[in-house]
């Protein structure tokens, strides 16, 4: 299979100029086959090209089909099929050519394809598809095999799909896919932003007219099957299995990933959620975990090269002490729930725990973990000269800080950034107690008092938030007020249990967006429409995609949800 997918990439960048017609061939850039194969080859000969680079390229050298599509000025035409799926006539040579049987050639224009009204006819175009740089496929059913240098953005592919990547005196111009459902194998040089991927997908890299490597980059989309990552994965949804060599900088991954190194081309974790694990194997070349949410499992197998752990958190265990060389581990980073499984004597934790037993948050993803924790693991610095800087976010202000009961608080090992949170130098005690504040409870006057609750509760409601009762009799009471007040006396732990009583309460109505988050079940129908509903009314809040289901809920937090749920004209029913 591999050798064949090989001639027929050689063949295809060959042929395409061929094939031009002559008044295409004028205008018409220099379309270099990429000499790396498939992402399942060992890593490219040359220097991998920066990938912040390749991010200011990919801006600079937008073609000519960008600026048609912002200003609504590309030309629209519908290819007309025959019975037998082919084009019923042959175009007009300049927007579009179908030479019988070579291809079927787009040029320049928005396209889409209309079968045939027969009985019983082909409904898939039976001829190869050729999409030039300035051309735009969105709608149509593709029967054959497909090559993009334009742009695909809609539309189904039922054969092998080449997203390739043009070369003119531009410079480097990606063929771009940004939708449409592809149920055969992909193979990307170019853009993949969003779309449905059915079969397998290969990004990889390729090269310009100097050799110079540059990234195919896969920043949407939904994959359902194996995605093999030879360049960089900086988003999307994945559903099967993924194998990567290369870089993987954001993106949800529903099953466990298979991280390789080899042939002198480093494997990168930069960030991500990865929900069911990963495990890590290299050859003579480094693994480098600098960001990510872990909630599965990490191991090692078969490692006998440097591996690299600086930042990221992982919520299950973390076993490498598999790895050959002890002296080629370095964790100088991160937050682990377990303490690591290490070769003995590589490296040594600190815990880190909130002397309250509140929770407390940790940077990954480029934000803050969605759901607190009351103690971690963090590697320590081997000595009073070498610090591990720490991120931790408080609910409420940190007043103390002790590093093995001693205090650090109003030392420089202490850092209150400007979003709120701490950074904390660690550097060899065992220990790390964060002492918070208490938070101030709020002051309920009587016309936040329910009306269900009874004489006997309004009469310890009256003082709640009295400073002379203190924050245990606070919470005692405001428990009491909330047994009292919410529907059959439940009083939830948590944001998604606070959302279902909110969303019943006012009748089950069906929230407007019909997005879905990301953190809660899809098929979890009631749970995200409560959730979405809440957050449309004010009465929760969400972080865009997600919602932190399982985010505990603090009294005070019910009472201003249940109050303010008041104001919003629907009926509430208990």
């Amino acid at each position: 299979m591999k050798a064949k997918r090989i001639v027929s990439i050689l063949l295809t960048g060959s042929m395409l100029l061929s094939l031009l017609p002559v008044s295409a061939l004028a205008a018409a850039p220099v379309f270099d086959a990429p000499a790396q194969t498939t992402a399942k080859k060992a890593a490219p000969l040359v220097q991998e090209a920066d990938a912040s680079r390749s991010t200011e390229e990919e801006a600079a050298t937008r073609s000519s089909r960008d600026l048609d599509a912002e200003n609504g000025t590309a030309d629209s035409f519908s290819i007309q099929l025959n019975a037998e799926g082919y084009p019923a006539d042959s175009g007009d040579g300049t927007h579009w050519l179908y030479v019988a049987d070579s291809a079927c050639w787009l040029y320049n224009g928005v396209f889409a394809l209309q079968p045939s009204s027969e009985a019983e006819a082909e409904s898939a175009l039976q001829a190869t598809l050729r999409i030039i740089k300035d051309a735009e496929f969105n709608s149509g059913i593709v029967g054959s095999g497909t090559d993009n240098y334009g742009t695909i953005s809609g539309g189904t592919f039922q054969r092998m799909v080449y997203n390739y990547r043009a070369y003119d005196d531009q410079g480097s111009i990606p063929g771009v896919i940004s939708g449409g459902t592809f149920q055969g194998d992909v193979v990307n040089w170019g853009t993949i932003s969003d779309g449905t991927f059915l079969g397998e997908v290969n990004n990889d890299y390729s090269y310009n007219n100097n050799n110079v490597s540059i990234p195919g980059v896969i920043s949407g989309g939904t994959f359902q099957g194996t995605v093999y990552n030879s360049s960089i994965i900086s988003n999307g949804n994945f559903q099967g299995d993924v194998r990567n060599y290369r870089t993987i900088s954001g993106g949800t991954f529903e099953k466990a990933v298979e991280v390789y190194a080899s042939s002198g081309t480093e494997a990168k974790i930069e960030g991500g959620t990865f929900e069911k694990g990963m495990t890590l194997a290299n050859n003579h070349t480094p693994i480098i975990i600098e960001d990510g949410q872990f909630d599965g499992e990490v191991v090692t197998k078969e490692c006998n090269s440097p591996l690299s752990i600086s930042g990221g958190l992982f919520t299950k265990a973390v076993n490498v002490s598999s790895i050959d060389d002890p002296t080629d581990l370095s964790i100088t980073g991160g937050y682990f729930v377990s303490k690591p499984t290490v070769p003995e004597g590589s490296v040594s934790f600190t815990s880190v725990s909130d002397q309250n037993g509140r929770t407390f948050q940790v940077r990954v993803n480029g934000g803050f973990s969605k759901n607190g924790y009351e103690a971690l693991y963090v590697p320590h610095g081997m000595s009073e000269r070498q610090a591990n800087p720490i991120t931790v976010k408080t609910d409420t202000a940190l007043i103390d800080c002790l590093a093995d009961g001693e205090s650090i608080m109003g030392t420089d090992k202490v850092r209150k950034n400007n979003d709120g949170s701490y950074a904390i130098d660690v550097y060899s005690p065992a220990s790390i107690v964060l002492v918070t504040a208490e938070p101030t409870p709020p002051t309920l006057d009587d016309s936040e008092i329910d009306s269900a609750f009874s004489s006997g509760a309004a009469a310890l409601g009256i003082v709640l938030g009295t400073a002379g009762l203190g924050y245990a009799t606070y919470i005692y009471g405001s428990s009491l007020y909330l047994h009292y007040a919410l529907p059959d006396g439940f009083i939830p732990s948590t944001r998604q249990e606070l959302a279902n009583v909110l969303w019943t309460t006012a009748g089950k109505p069906d929230p407007v967006s019909t997005a879905l988050y990301t953190d809660i079940p899809a098929d979890a129908i009631e749970q995200q429409k409560a959730a979405r509903w809440c957050a449309e009314q004010g009465l929760l809040s969400d972080h865009g995609a997600t919602f932190g289901p399982d985010t505990k809920v603090t009294n005070a937090r019910i009472i201003r949800a249940w109050n303010s749920l008041k104001k919003v004209p629907v009926t509430i029913t208990k």
